[in-house]
């Protein structure tokens, strides 16, 4: 008897020599050809024949639908005759059987039993299903021959036998009988997984007992009886089978022998089935094709992200921007190989270090190319057998349902066993509080334990989000290391530049010679201005895509004409080198308002030395932060917005905005609230300005229980963060905002510049009045602007200390004379309602 193979059917031999009265054999396998190390070439019944009968079983009896019962050996068959047919009963033990010489014995005892693959001897034509599952049951009591049953093309049988109710029955006793012979009840399914088993058998109906066992075997867990594709060893058996056998003609061929282990690895990678790799071995030789790995890749019988020519690790080396990925991939190759010699040295822990991984980064850093890398670096290093890719995400993994989770999570864990599961924003398993996320972690680290030499997962997500989801369970700490850990930065601008031209080239279009020199700086701008889950490489092959429609446009569709700077989007044109207006133009709203001679003076002097700087063109030019100092109503909130604006036509904001907040929008109500709103805040603020009007109000408090000293440190630390993308205008009066630029030791050297805004004199205020009037079409005549004159000016000496300037006019003095207006036109019908008259202004108060 041969020994039990290793490969793919040892899972096959195991099962066969368990007590269970039930065998299920299942997966890829199930309805292959085989090929051991004898060069043999033999299918699924003459495996499951050499497998039970090395387990013992005396009597293998095959049933299908078209074949009924038969017989693959002689001494199956007669040990199935009726003692009348046999001659005695007690011959079974007599002297008819064949003995070894005294002193040798076998699986079998002293019996000898031939090594070559056995031949059927029987079949069951002419008999009925009624009588051939009588038969079969007849043999299956009978206690004195361990005896297997092998129900071949189960599906077929279950689903169409005409005696389903009796099979149903004899299934029932098979199952729960356990006689002194162990005997088995096989049954040989071509589903891919025991999941698909108890699926069909449910569908089916009317074998409630056969349901429930392969329902007890998927809540044991493990796959006993699991038959998978042929490994490389195999596959090479399978190429040299084809090389020495057969009519010589037609005998396959190889460009170099010396490549053929690398091509067996990757046809064993495809999962594919031996029949399918002989049927096209086979179509090689008659085509008298060598057998050569780009002969295969050519013809879509295998795949890998590596080109022909170069494995696995050139095509890492090729991978632009991703230096700190490729030296941490590096160490774990040196660490598996290390581990690897030393076992075969019979040095170092059976348990090698962890392989799981996790990638942090943005989108489009490469995550999913290098999932797939790694998947055959694995392979090459001999940790997996396949190392395909298989991603996943969490509507992928959980269920509507309970008890629907772990079926899909363990379903789609199957499908990467030998590979690589790569489960993108893994986060989203344990955002799901009320759902079923929890359970998807919890069937993933079961299977991550018990199939942990077959199965690498990498979890891959953005740095913050990957955090949180480690610490969701204490196993995935365990399961991911550390060390296994791998950050993906961020694409430089030069290499999101050569992914836009590369783009662009790829599809023949050319483009005229300044259109590169322009996309460069449009990309560099992109890259200065990128916000949280920037798609790098996935940004850039969108912005040759829609620069690509514009050009079609634009050309109407005339292929030869290259592209153009017009081709570039409106939106990103602000990172074009700006055409800076003359500072007149540029001052020129500023320069419209009343008053104000210092801020005017401050605004210049600023603009004047940002011109300077990009014109010698000697380092980073960045807008400054600010403190706008002076009483509420001068104008300060204006010319925040004003400044946005001439910094954006500086080149200096790509957008310009202003957010206008305060303590209320940045500080918490409790621990830990404050940061993410301030961040949120300065989010929105980015490329433009964050302006803080009563600034002063973060420092209150000194007990250290107000907040608002926590959003100041965030503050503080993000202005430092997001140099030359964002402006902080901190507005308040003179003697407060020293007391918030003490509150931070940081703050004072944040603000570079300090702009003085004094009080409104009358007559600016009366000028305001005028203009913010004249926006209504009001008219004020001399009269009446003297008496405003005398009205504001009594409002400064009655509040000194809270008096509004502009917003008094606004707010309180326009709004009067409006009411006044109203009242005294009421009933008059040719009343002019357009002027305002002394008597419109409101008394002086005394």
């Amino acid at each position: 008897m041969r020994e039990a193979p290793d490969g793919r059917l040892a899972a096959l031999h195991r099962a066969a020599r368990d007590d269970e009265p039930v065998m299920i054999v299942h997966g890829p396998g199930a309805d292959d050809a085989f090929v051991d190390a004898s060069y043999r070439t033999y299918g699924i019944e003459t495996a499951l024949w050499e497998a039970l009968r090395g387990a013992g079983h005396e009597r293998i009896v095959f049933f299908s639908l078209h074949r009924k019962a038969y017989f693959r050996d002689e001494e199956s068959q007669r040990l199935s005759r009726s003692p009348t047919a046999d001659g005695a009963a007690g011959n079974r033990s007599g002297g008819s059987r064949r003995k070894m010489r005294a002193g040798f014995s076998g699986p079998m005892g002293d019996r000898v039993v031939t090594t070559a693959a056995p031949r059927e001897t029987r079949r069951g034509e002419g008999m009925t299903d009624t009588h051939a599952v009588m038969t079969l049951d007849h043999l299956m009591r009978q206690e004195d021959v361990r005896t297997a049953v092998v129900v071949l093309h189960a599906e077929e049988v279950l689903s169409h036998t005409v005696s389903g109710r009796a099979l149903a029955t004899v299934f029932a006793e098979w199952v729960s009988y356990r006689g002194s012979a162990h005997n088995k009840c096989v049954l040989v399914f071509r589903r891919p997984s025991l999941g698909d088993v108890r699926d069909f058998v449910h569908q089916v109906r009317g074998f409630p007992t056969l349901e429930e066992w392969t329902r007890r075997l998927l809540v044991r867990g493990g796959r006993p009886g699991w038959v998978g594709e042929p490994d490389e060893v195999e596959l090479a058996r399978l190429v040299h089978v084809l090389r020495l056998t057969g009519d010589p003609r037609l005998r396959l061929r190889t460009r170099d022998w010396g490549d053929l282990r690398q091509t067996v690895r990757a046809m064993a990678a495809t999962a594919e089935p031996a029949r399918a790799w002989e049927m096209r071995l086979r179509r090689l030789a008659d085509e008298d094709v060598p057998l050569d790995a780009a002969v295969l890749r050519e013809r879509g019988w295998i795949t890998s992200v590596t080109a022909a020519n170069e494995d696995v690790w050139e095509r890492l080396d090729r991978l632009a921007g991703l230096d700190a990925v490729k030296e941490h991939l590096a160490g774990m190759r040196l660490l598996i190989e290390a581990e690897t010699r030393m076992r075969a040295e019979g040095r170092g822990a059976d348990d090698p270090a962890a392989h799981h991984l996790v990638f942090t980064g943005n989108p489009g850093t490469g995550k999913t190319t290098v999932a797939r890398l790694v998947g055959e670096m694995y392979r090459e290093l001999g940790v997996l057998r396949r190392g395909h890719l298989v991603e996943a995400d969490a509507a992928a993994l959980v269920g509507q349902y309970v008890g629907e989770t772990a079926q899909k999570t363990n379903a789609v864990i199957d499908s990467a066993l030998d590979g690589v599961l790569f489960i993108d924003e893994a986060y989203a398993l344990s955002d799901q509080a009320d759902g079923f996320g929890g359970d998807a972690i919890g069937a993933l680290l079961t299977r991550m334990e018990n199939d942990r030499g077959r199965l690498v997962v990498i979890v891959a997500g953005y740095p913050d989000r990957m955090k949180e989801f480690l610490d969701a369970n204490p196993g995935l700490r365990r399961r991911f290391p550390e060390a296994n850990i791998i950050e993906f930065p961020d694409y430089d601008a030069e290499t999101l530049s050569d992914i836009a031209l590369a783009r662009l080239r790829e599809q023949g279009l050319t483009w005229a010679p300044d259109l590169e020199d322009g996309l460069r700086r449009v990309v560099s701008g992109m890259h200065r201005t990128r916000g949280p889950g920037f798609g790098n490489a996935g940004e850039m092959r969108n912005l040759a895509d829609e620069m690509k429609r514009r050009w079609v446009v634009r050309t109407r569709a005339a292929v030869d004409r290259p592209f153009e700077l017009d081709d570039v989007p409106e939106r990103l044109r602000v990172h074009l080198e700006p055409k800076v207006p003359a500072l007149p133009e540029l001052l020129g709203e500023l320069d419209a308002m009343v008053g104000l001679d210092p801020v005017k003076d401050t605004i210049r002097s600023l603009v004047a030395q940002v011109r300077l700087k990009q014109r010698r063109g000697r380092g980073e030019v960045v807008a400054p932060h600010l403190l706008f100092l002076g009483p509420p109503g001068t104008g300060k909130t204006t010319v925040a917005r004003i400044t946005g604006r001439i910094f954006r036509e500086l080149g200096l904001l790509a957008k310009g905005h202003v957010v206008d907040t305060g303590r209320a929008d940045l500080v918490g109500e409790y621990i830990g609230h404050t940061a993410p709103r301030t961040r949120e805040k300065i989010q929105e603020a980015l490329d433009g300005v964050l302006f803080i009007d009563e600034a002063y109000a973060l420092s209150r408090g000194d007990d250290g229980r107000d907040f608002g000293r926590e959003a100041l440190d965030t503050l503080t630390q993000e202005m430092e963060n997001l140099r030359g993308r964002l402006i902080v205008i901190a507005a308040g009066y003179p003697a407060e905002m020293q007391r918030f630029l003490a509150a931070n030791t940081g703050l004072k050297s944040r603000f570079s510049a300090r702009v003085e805004f004094p009080d409104y004199s009358p007559d600016e205020l009366v000028r305001i009045l005028e203009t913010m009037a004249a926006a209504e079409g009001y008219r004020l005549p001399a009269e009446t602007r003297a008496r405003a004159r005398e009205w504001l000016a009594a409002e400064r000496s009655a509040h000194p200390d809270d008096f509004g300037n502009a917003r008094a006019v606004r707010e309180q003095l326009l709004p009067n004379m409006e009411a006044r207006l109203a009242a005294r036109t009421a009933d008059a019908v040719d009343a002019d309602v357009d002027t305002f008259l002394p008597v419109d202004v409101p008394d002086v108060r005394r």
